[in-house]
């Protein structure tokens, strides 16, 4: 800018950039309350699963739950697993146990052999048949 430019188109250009500015700020504050009305319409829902029992969980721990996801949420903290973490996390409870018995729960994990039952029901029940060979009989 040279200084033999007049004030008021100085002026005018500062209106300008503060307008555009407040514009930026209001689509981001619409945006935000968006955000924030999707958080409490899940709330809400959650809620309702929770008062009327299709939740998976007793009545006091689904509100606290639902309260704390809401929070979370608001924070921007509330993050959804990839597949790839859901995988690492089916493999850890593996982890604990002997090796001769963690190959069939990493094939379980992985989606072999049967799958009974829901949370619901209390559980998932999965199943893997391993047949080990024994000695013949009179052998010793």
């Amino acid at each position: 800018m040279t200084s033999t430019q007049p004030v008021s188109s100085i002026r005018n250009i500062a209106c300008i950039g503060l307008a555009a500015c407040g514009l930026l700020l209001a689509g981001s504050s619409l945006a935000a309350d968006k955000g924030r009305a999707q958080i409490e319409a899940q709330y809400q829902a959650e809620r309702a699963a929770c008062n009327n029992g299709t939740s998976n969980e007793g009545k006091a721990t689904c509100l606290r739950e639902a309260g704390a996801a809401k929070e979370a949420a608001l924070r921007g903290s509330l993050t959804d697993p990839g597949s790839a973490q859901l995988k690492e996390n089916a493999m850890k409870r593996c982890e604990g146990l002997p090796q001769i018995n963690r190959v069939d729960c990493e094939k379980r994990m992985n989606g072999g052999g049967i799958a009974d039952g829901s949370v619901r029901e209390g559980g998932i029940f999965r199943e893997t048949v391993t047949i080990i060979p024994g000695k013949p009989a009179g052998s010793q």
